[in-house]
Parts: structure tokens; C-alpha cells; sequence
């Protein structure tokens, strides 16, 4: 499968790292910050993962009032890219090896729902910019994921993508924007019933 395409593009969260133990620290600290004594966990932080960040301040932060929601969507967002450029996350197995081998016979790309910054801060904590071409994410534009997807489609003139993501809502983006889609299982999500999957990241170098 993967032979035929000309490209591959990524989810970041649960298919390429998992940084919930540090974006659990920021947002910790910025609920603290604001004046509230709520601890969430690593696990709260890969349950949501995939969300756009707008929906996951809706509806998992709803103790925050309004008029307090906007200082403190500003004060993780500064948390967050300090304490990922600090410590980062933790690449999945393989991860390295994999991309550099794909690099040579595919070009690669990244979509996530994360804040503006957080792809770059991924990039940059294991010097992975030279196996991706583009990149696009929630933060910059506002745009839904399956809009991200083929924004990096059309801007890159891609004939033939395949997406790899770990959540039923990167399968559901990949369907809208017309890009078959590979569910990486040892992500955080689950999902039932996808026509191609892979148990680790080296996998797709099989397909």
C-alpha cells in the first residue's frame, strides 16, 4: 500500500510521541495559576488527545469562567511551548529510524490539532526538521483537522497521501478530506474498524 503513494502525512500525539506527561505539567500549572486547585493526569491528557484545542477547553475546563477562559487559554499556550522545549515528550519506538527510511522514498508531513508552536517544539527537540517538508495545525488558521489535511495536499500538490493517526477523529478528517487513513494502534485512541492499521511506528515500512 504504502509503495504506491507519494506521500504521508502525520498525526503528532499517540502516532509520532507522547508528550501528556509534560502537557499535564502545564496545564496543572496554569489551573493553579488562575486559582483553582484541580489536578488532571497523564491519562486525562491521551484521553483527549486529537480534540481541537477549543472543544478541549469547552468541555474539560468548563470550571474556568468566561471571563477567565481567554487569560488562561494564553497561559498554558506559554506553559505549554516552555516546558516542551524544556522537556519534550517521548518519541515512540523506532520513530527516528523510521522517518529517515520513509524521508528517501516519500514526502512527509505533519497535521495536528495542537496550539501554534507545539509541531515546532517537536520538531526542534529531536532535530526532526529535515524529514518533513510542511506542517500545519489547529492554532494557525482555526481550521478543522480534515481542512488541514488537504490544505497540505493542495499547497504541496500531493497526488497520492495517506494519513497516520491513532484517533477516531483522525480516521473521520481523513474521510472528509479524501486521504485514506492507517490507525496507528498503539496510540491513545481505539478504533474499530479501520481498513489499515500498524502495532508499531516501523510497521509502515511493511506496507
Amino acid at each position: 500500500m504504502i509503495e504506491e503513494r507519494d506521500s504521508i502525512i502525520f498525526d503528532l500525539d499517540g502516532t509520532l510521541w507522547d508528550a501528556s506527561e509534560t502537557v499535564v505539567r502545564a496545564f496543572n500549572d496554569s489551573i493553579v495559576e488562575i486559582g483553582f486547585d484541580i489536578n488532571l493526569n497523564a491519562l486525562d491528557i491521551r484521553n483527549f488527545s486529537g480534540m481541537k484545542m477549543g472543544d478541549i477547553f469547552a468541555q474539560h475546563f468548563n470550571f474556568v469562567p468566561k471571563e477567565k477562559l481567554q487569560n488562561f487559554e494564553t497561559i498554558y499556550s506559554t506553559r505549554e511551548k516552555k516546558y516542551l522545549n524544556e522537556s519534550g515528550g517521548r518519541l515512540f519506538p523506532k520513530v527516528r529510524e523510521t522517518l529517515e527510511k520513509l524521508s528517501k522514498t516519500h514526502r512527509l508531513f505533519i497535521v495536528s490539532n495542537c496550539l501554534s508552536g507545539y509541531i515546532e517544539s517537536f520538531l526542534d527537540y529531536y532535530d526532526l526538521n529535515p524529514y518533513f517538508e510542511d506542517f500545519e495545525c489547529f492554532g494557525n488558521r482555526g481550521l478543522p483537522k480534515d481542512e488541514n489535511i488537504q490544505l497540505i495536499v493542495t499547497r504541496n500538490d500531493l497526488q497520492n497521501p495517506v494519513y497516520v493517526g491513532d484517533t477516531i477523529w483522525d480516521k473521520e478528517s481523513s474521510e472528509k478530506a479524501g486521504v485514506d487513513f492507517i490507525y496507528a494502534t498503539y496510540g491513545f485512541g481505539k478504533i474499530d474498524n479501520a481498513e489499515f492499521q500498524i502495532g508499531n511506528f516501523e510497521d509502515l515500512l511493511k506496507y
